[in-house]
């Protein structure tokens, strides 16, 4: 099924008669007749119109959606994956949740400059298009009970799933104390603004925001992160618990922060994997199609096979959503995010983060 756009062709009568045509000859489940007048509608997958488009700059846009009735909710620092139809095709990457629960869920998204699902978010979504779902996932979310005590570090779109866990701390009975550190380096780039200064004013709260290349106006600071930073300038940081999340060297700042000084839990979220320096490569048999393919030290299970002409499912090509996950016949392949390699015999693996070490055998 196509990602329907209020600018589709199909739209108005004529669109309508076509689509009621098709329906004539096509097995149809009642509630699919519905989506042939409102495209919203299905049985079958989680649509949401987009119905509030937010500049926060011209890099940043926060988007606010509405799903159909598919749509059961998410837990505060969850992800989804969300699809997009672009020039006929639809694409699909991983987006924290910026909003709280309950509400109409909200995005987030800061252009990449790389042309993908971020930059047309960015430049081309406007209020009406329609936008697919897939359940909320992802276990950066508080633990119950809520510790009194919490340390929020975050930098650049890191903000974005931390936003939606304060906001709804902040909505709840908490009465403990969050600390919360923000890394940018420009005001320009600050996504979600309007939103922090609303934050800002509750007791409860303490938002620090920190710039790397801006002059700080009244109340924030100048600086950057590094080894010394959280337990020079945050009281009892080391008794804290702590959710981070940011680009990758910034994570493994406030990891090895937290493996020497820590004493209470650490969450965190990555949006890319970690680099790992995978195995030997190996060559890559497909059952299926029985095709076959030479597979480089490094590279995925899933871009050699998408260099050899085959097109696995996938989703967000970091190991978080599960769609591309696929089985592997036999042989052994590496973890390219903890660098394991193992020998399988018929289990599933996430073909996006798993390269092959010697011959493998894959149910593609």
């Amino acid at each position: 099924m196509n990602v329907i756009t209020a600018s589709n062709s199909q739209s108005g009568t004529p669109g309508l008669i076509r689509r009621l045509g098709k329906a004539l000859s096509t097995p149809f489940d009642p509630e699919d007749y519905l989506a042939l007048f409102d495209p919203l509608q299905s049985a079958r997958e989680i649509r949401a119109r987009v119905i509030g488009v937010q500049r926060e700059s011209d890099q940043a846009v926060t988007l606010t959606l509405q799903p159909n009735r598919l749509w059961k909710g998410h837990r505060a620092g969850q992800h989804v994956l969300l699809g997009v139809e672009i020039e006929g095709v639809r694409h699909q990457r991983c987006f924290s949740l910026s909003s709280a629960p309950g509400g109409a869920p909200t995005i987030s998204v800061k252009r990449q400059g790389r042309g993908g699902v971020s930059d047309h978010l960015v430049n081309r979504c406007r209020e009406g298009d329609l936008l697919t779902l897939a359940e909320p996932a992802g276990e950066f979310v508080l633990p119950d009970p809520v510790p009194e005590r919490l340390l929020m570090v975050t930098a650049g779109s890191g903000i974005t799933p931390v936003h939606s866990i304060v906001k709804s701390l902040l909505a709840s009975n908490f009465d403990g104390k969050v600390t919360w550190v923000h890394f940018e380096r420009r005001y320009r780039d600050l996504m979600l603004s309007d939103s922090l200064a609303q934050l800002r004013r509750d007791p409860r709260l303490d938002l620090r925001l920190v710039l790397s290349g801006d002059s700080p106006r009244d109340g924030d600071q100048a600086g950057r992160l590094d080894e010394h930073w959280l337990t020079d300038n945050i009281a009892d940081a080391a008794a804290r618990t702590v959710f981070t999340c940011g680009p990758a060297g910034f994570l493994d700042t406030v990891m090895d922060w937290h493996g020497e000084h820590g004493r209470a839990p650490l969450f965190h979220e990555r949006f890319k994997a970690a680099p790992v320096v995978a195995g030997e490569g190996g060559r890559l048999y497909f059952s299926r199609t029985g095709g076959q393919a030479e597979a480089a030290a490094g590279v995925s299970l899933l871009e050699a096979a998408e260099q050899a002409g085959l097109k696995p499912k996938h989703g967000c090509r970091m190991g978080i959503c599960h769609t591309c996950k696929c089985k592997v016949s036999k042989g052994r392949v590496r973890d390219l995010q903890s660098g394991k390699s193992r020998e399988l015999n018929g289990q599933e693996v996430r073909i996006c983060v798993h390269a092959a070490e010697g011959d493998v055998e894959l149910d593609l």
